[in-house]
Formats: structure tokens, sequence, C-alpha cells
């Protein structure tokens, strides 16, 4: 920004030429987004191999097992965790931005208390997770060897923390950085993944190896936080001051855990009430339809995470203009990718069940269709959510998530007894559809405000 770039050539010599462009904040949110898609990208085709050796070497009933205990732990780990990625950027761009050269001190504490906070709720997610797996063995009787084999991956998942670690390279505009951290996720799965088959394909197998890549995550990401920022973890003193130089970053914190809790966990619950309803098997198709729909959401959702970042800065820096421009084209182009996977789901989800799973999973194609459409309109949405976030309106975010995911578990329970496995789909449809409608509506409002100030 504000770099002095090489002009053309005239009569066969350089000449230098200060810029006084500056990149749009859209523009840098594509910039980051492309960087958060380069990991993506690479996992997205990873995902699809490793999903493949699952599903065919478990079978349908052992790869049931997988999804509830996979499902189950992620529902804690969204229940009990903090977004702390979101409070080191919207609390820690203040003092980022701050004349003079910011305030690194106060920002130190920020991040230190960040990590506090993860530490914490994993040891609640802990606690939590025995309880619920030993629940789960209970109602499915699952041997005690498996049970502690999911308590181990439980913990495992809990405890390595990294939402701080994401939150630093963020905010230091890392993203590239970030996305070779991300890499390992899919890359160590579908190392493990191999392992596991070749070593006669069992739960546990996929288990140890679902559990190395959330560790080995979570080391790359704190050592590529500590190199981007290596001031901001020198030492602990001063992290529990935190919330007092920063007003509202309690409230911010827990409202932001909630919407969390009820995006993640709520969709995660479905799966293991599906489970707990019409069992196993049957949660093994909706989370195979739910990944593979989920797959575009993901990648969708690093549009969100790469906005969000810009919307803060321009909200620290009271730039409207250049919000409400950037608002604008976001919600677009998100509204066009959506509606391209509303489209293209239902055409390619049988040839895509029949090659990444096979025949036997084939049963699983009316709840892809059901669960892509419903993934296009999540898509969607993450193109209008950071408006709310990142410009201090996130207890309305969090009443939309409430109402939404009310939604979904009052329909599930009024259409699965009847409906089975079809009607948790439909129901996840309609609070997708209840989700959209409800942010657009209000991201609008708030753009329509900002568009006066701006005038």
């Amino acid at each position: 920004m504000g770099a002095r770039l090489i002009a053309p050539e005239h009569n066969g010599k350089k000449s230098l030429v200060s810029s006084t462009r500056q990149p749009t904040p859209f523009g840098r949110a594509l910039r980051n987004v492309g960087w958060l898609l380069t990991g993506k990208g690479v996992g997205a085709v990873l995902s699809i191999v490793y999903l493949a050796l699952a599903t065919r070497s478990l079978g349908v009933q052992k790869f049931g097992q997988f999804s509830l205990v996979l499902s189950t732990a992620q529902a804690v780990a969204a229940f009990a965790g903090f977004q702390t990625w979101q409070i080191v950027v919207r609390f820690g761009m203040a003092h980022r931005e701050r004349p003079g050269g910011g305030d690194m001190a106060a920002l130190a504490r920020v991040v230190r208390f960040c990590l506090l906070l993860d530490l914490g709720a994993a040891l609640v997610g802990c606690v939590l997770a025995s309880i619920a797996m030993l629940l789960m063995q209970d109602h499915f009787g699952w041997s005690p060897h498996l049970t502690r084999n999911a308590l181990l991956f439980s913990f495992v998942l809990l405890l390595s923390v990294r939402s701080t670690a994401v939150g630093v390279l963020r905010l230091h505009d890392k993203f590239a950085t970030g996305a070779g951290a991300d890499a390992v996720t899919p890359l160590v799965r579908f190392i493990g993944a191999g392992i596991a088959v070749w070593w006669h394909a069992t739960v546990t197998g996929f288990l140890i190896a679902w559990a190395a890549s959330e560790v080995l995550t979570a080391v790359a990401y704190w050592i590529s936080a500590s190199r981007a920022a290596p001031g901001l973890m020198s030492h602990w003193r001063g992290g529990l001051r935190a919330p007092a130089e920063n007003p509202g970053l309690w409230r911010f914190a827990f409202v932001t855990n909630i919407g969390s809790t009820l995006t993640v966990a709520s969709r995660q619950v479905v799966v293991v009430l599906v489970g707990l309803v019409t069992g196993a098997a049957a949660a093994g198709n909706y989370r195979l339809a739910y990944q593979l729909s989920q797959s575009l959401v993901r990648l969708a959702d690093m549009f969100a995470r790469g906005v969000f970042p810009e919307v803060s800065r321009a909200d620290a820096s009271r730039t409207y203009e250049g919000l409400v421009a950037l608002v604008r084209q976001s919600g677009k182009l998100a509204v066009a990718v959506g509606g391209a996977t509303c489209v293209l789901v239902p055409l390619l989800g049988s040839p895509a069940l029949h090659l990444i799973a096979g025949a036997k999973y084939l049963g699983a194609y009316p709840v892809l269709v059901l669960l892509g459409i419903a993934a296009g309109f999540d898509i969607m949405a993450v193109g209008f959510e950071p408006v709310l976030l990142g410009t201090g309106h996130a207890t309305q975010a969090l009443v939309i998530r409430v109402v939404a995911a009310a939604v979904l578990f009052i329909a599930v329970a009024l259409l699965m007894p009847p409906l089975g496995v079809i009607g948790a789909s439909i129901a996840s449809l309609i609070a997708s559809a209840l989700l959209l409608a409800m942010l657009v509506h209000a991201a609008l409002r708030l753009i329509r405000g900002l568009a006066r100030s701006a005038a």
C-alpha cells in the first residue's frame, strides 16, 4: 500500500512512479480469499480421496460409527469453544491500527487472553465429551475399546487449540502462511487414511489419522503465528487485563461462541439425532451427504473469513464508503456462487456418490440434493453475516442464528419421525432458507444506514 511501482518502459528506460491507488477493501478481501483457497483447494481434492477410502473400506455400518464419533466430538468442540480468532481480529485491529505505530502491548494482552480462553474452553469440553461418549456407549452398545478411543479422540480434538493463532495470522494479513498451515489437515488425513486402509481398516485407525491431523495442524499454526508476531507470546503476564482494556470483549466472546455453537453444533447434533432415531447406518449416509454438500460451504466460508478483517478495518478507521462497496460486492459474489451450487449439486450428486463411495451409498442421493440446496443458501449467507460481526452487531447475528437453530430442531422433531433421514434433510433446508432471508434483511438494512452515513 502506497508502495513505489515500476511504470511501463519509455525509450528503453524504466521510471519509478509513486502509486497513489490503494487496493480496495474488496480487492484485499479477494487477495486474502485467494490465499485461503490455495490451502482449501488442495484440501478439497484430498478430502474426496480420504472420504472415499473411509466409506469404501469401513462399510456402511462402521462408517456410521465413525461418523457418530466425529459428529459428537465436533458438536462438543463447537459448544465449548470460543471463536477467538474473531476476537483477535475484532479487538486487535484497533490496537494495531492505532496512530503512532499501534499499541503492540495491548494487542499482546488480547492474544494471551484469547489463548487462555481457548485452553479453559478445551478443559470444559473434555468433561462434556466424557459424558457424551458414555451416553453414546449405552445407547449404541459400543464396546469399551471403541468408547475409550472415541473419548481419546475427543480429547485430542479439543486440546489441539489453534483459533487464537489463526486470528494472529489474519490480523497481520498472513493469509498465505495460514493457507500452508491449513493444508496440513487434509494432507495428514490423506496419508493417515491410506495407512489405516493398508493396516486393515478399522474405526480406530481412522480416528488416529484424524487426531494426528488436528495435532499437526495446531503445531503448524502456532509456529507460523510465533514467526509472524514473535513478541505477542513472549510472556503470559497481563492477559487477564484484556477484558478491562477492551470494553465489550466478554460480550463479543460469548455472542460469537453461541453463534458458532448454533451454526456448527446444531448441524452435527442432527447427525447424532439421525443415528439415535434411525441407526448408525443412516447416520453414516446423512453425514456422507452432509460432508459432500458442505465442501462448497467450507470454501465459501473462506470468503467470509477473508472479508471479516476488511470489514473490521473499515469500521475501525470509519471508512464507510469502502465498507458499503465491500458488502455489496461480497453479497453479489456469494449469491452467484450459492445459486450455482443449488443447481450443480442435484445434477452432479449421483455420479459423485457413485465415484466416491460406491453404489451401496446411492441411497443418500435424495439427502444430498436437499442438503446441497441448503448448502447453496448457506453460501449466500456468508456474503452478509461478516458485515454484522465486523461492525459491532454480533448480537443481531446471534439472534438470527438462535431463531434459525430453533426452527431447525422444531422441524427435525416434526419431520424426522414420519420421514426419517429425509425429514432431517428437509428441516436443514428450511433452517438454511430462513437464516439466509434474515441475514439478507439485516445486512441490507445496515448497508442503507451506512450509505446514509457515508453520504
